[in-house]
């Protein structure tokens, strides 16, 4: 038996089954990811109609070589495109697809001041991940100055 006829065996094998297990286990059989997608697909087409979502997934495939199903892989990517394209109205449409995503989650969705798309699903994934930093929140302090004055008569 030489190495050809060893190769010859290995070719004839079926290949072997992998499961890839879904990224969050505790959501069930459909996986966080195909939430994720349920969510993008619909609120995509709530915000913007069929066609407006069919040419943006479009656009993904051919400029930005990202397929539909693998936007929860590239989460982070596929928020700078919609920034990118839509400005503000990015913002928008990663609020609409993370209240869709909690919903389906069965969470309750809490608006967060200059939280992303990947900030809400990351917190709703790993709800003791909390980023503060991300907030851009002006932090304010407030002084009180307490007079004290002294006698019958008030002197300024």
């Amino acid at each position: 038996m030489g190495p050809e006829s060893d190769l010859d065996s290995l070719r004839d094998m079926e290949p072997p089954v992998v499961r890839i297990p879904t990224r969050y286990p505790e959501l069930g059989a459909k996986g966080s990811d195909l939430l994720l997608v349920e969510s993008i697909d619909q609120a995509l087409s709530d915000l913007l109609g069929r066609r407006a979502k069919e040419a943006i997934y479009d656009y993904l495939e051919r400029r930005c070589y990202m397929s539909r199903d693998e936007i929860p892989g590239r989460l982070a990517e596929f928020c700078r495109i919609l920034q990118a394209n839509f400005g503000k109205g990015g913002l928008t449409i990663q609020r609409t697809i993370a209240r869709r995503f909690y919903s389906k989650l069965g969470k309750s969705f809490i608006d967060y001041p200059g939280y992303t798309l990947v900030d809400y699903v990351e917190r709703a994934t790993n709800p003791t991940s909390i980023r503060v930093a991300a907030l851009d929140v002006p932090m304010t302090t407030t002084s009180v100055t307490t007079h004290v004055f002294s006698g019958s008569g008030s002197q300024v």
